[in-house]
């Protein structure tokens, strides 16, 4: 049976904070994640045992996706390993109806529309595991994909967007730091790609052209040119994609040709390469090195390093590219070592796939305030699943 509700507020704690570990596992692994993360910052014991299931998950990122019913849209997180299994983690009612522009570092980038008419709209970031939010100016709705530096609680946070002009289509960045009160368009033409390297926002342009941005504590901007990725003649490759993919050593760039549809694809992965104090050189490269990089439309470019496989059920392989392509934005992998793109076939999930998410459970300070004396569903669910389990026991034991 479950601990008292009643009593004094530290006892109970403790008593909760006592249950045998063997005990809070076999009740843990009936809980969906949303109370795997609660269950984790009530003390050092609970978090203990919440992590061999919270990091399993943590593997690899997660997909943002909607069962895109008439009625509503009911986004939810579901795991990219074991076949896209529903991880019982919703976003907020007041966030489903708007626009999500962005996917970056845990947090989502929302737009709402303006309350009067030719306004910019409203933007706000999203933590959808621990619920807080922050304000952001307005911004243009033209924006593509949006990505951050790093938390937005940090001293030297830093948002790029990536928009296009509606009267001639050109994109363009827009890079906002806190007490700006206007975000800074940064002149570079026809941008296709953006991500944050160690401070610097890189650029990948349509022609192929790399700009490394750095800003100083003043907020002024320097830029640098990376040479483009193809040869003189072969300025012009044609119809393709390309994306930036960022690494804790570095910043890679993804390159595929379209002309040959889906099924056709080949992906080229060039590496950024620093070449003295301020030169870099871009080559391609055969390998990932043990890494699993993942691509998606307004999400950062990921790469995940050396990913173990815990299971058979894992679709996510070491030294493969997963990306969304297709007018469903499906599932591909893409695999190095035998130059073949593919569509994932083991994944299961019906809903409509929008967008990678990858989770980051180091900070949990917002979910502080989920004790066992604050949350009294939380308590409720552990005590059902406690009667439920201590009745199943009990059955096996008597033989019935």
């Amino acid at each position: 049976m479950a601990p008292p509700l009643a009593g004094d507020e530290e006892d109970e704690k403790a008593r909760w904070c006592g249950l045998n570990m063997d005990m809070m596992e076999m009740i843990l692994k009936h809980l969906p994640i949303a109370d795997h993360i609660s269950a984790s910052v009530v003390c050092k014991s609970w978090r203990l045992a919440t992590s061999d299931i919270i990091l399993p998950a943590l593997r690899a990122p997660w997909l943002l996706g909607s069962a895109m019913d008439s009625a509503s849209l009911d986004w939810g997180f579901y795991a990219s390993s074991n076949g896209g299994r529903s991880l019982g983690l919703e976003i907020p009612k007041e966030f489903r109806s708007q626009w999500c522009c962005g996917s970056s570092k845990g947090w989502l980038m929302h737009l709402r529309k303006p309350r009067r008419r030719f306004r910019e709209f409203e933007a706000r970031l999203l933590n959808p595991i621990t619920g807080a939010t922050v304000e952001l100016p307005s911004f243009p709705p033209t924006i593509i994909k949006s990505i951050i530096s790093t938390s937005p609680f940090a001293t030297d946070f830093t948002l790029a967007a990536l928009c296009f002009e509606l009267i001639n289509f050109v994109k363009y960045v827009i890079v906002y730091r806190p007490g700006h009160p206007r975000g800074k368009k940064l002149l570079i033409d026809d941008a296709i790609d953006i991500v944050f390297h160690h401070g610097r926002l890189y650029v990948l342009t349509d022609s192929a052209e790399i700009w490394v941005c750095a800003f100083d504590p003043r907020w002024k901007v320097s830029f640098q040119c990376i040479l483009t990725l193809f040869e003189e003649e072969d300025r012009h490759p044609g119809s393709y994609w390309a994306k930036l993919v960022g690494s804790n050593d570095g910043v890679f760039v993804v390159y595929c040709s379209t002309t040959t549809g889906v099924e056709g694809q080949q992906l080229k992965v060039f590496e950024v390469k620093e070449w003295g104090l301020r030169h870099h050189r871009v080559v391609e490269v055969n390998s990932l090195g043990g890494r699993t990089f993942f691509l998606g439309p307004f999400s950062d470019g990921v790469a995940i390093y050396k990913m173990k496989s815990s299971s058979k059920l894992d679709i996510i392989k070491p030294d493969h590219i997963y990306y969304l392509a297709g007018s469903d934005y499906s599932l591909w992998a893409h695999c190095m070592q035998k130059g073949r793109s593919f569509r994932v076939e083991g994944f299961k999930l019906v809903d409509h796939i929008v967008e990678w998410f990858i989770p980051d459970l180091e900070d949990r300070s917002g979910l502080m305030a989920v004790t066992p004396t604050h949350s009294r569903s939380l308590l409720l669910t552990i005590s059902f699943v406690m009667l439920a389990v201590s009745v199943r026991c009990m059955l096996g034991w008597l033989g019935i």
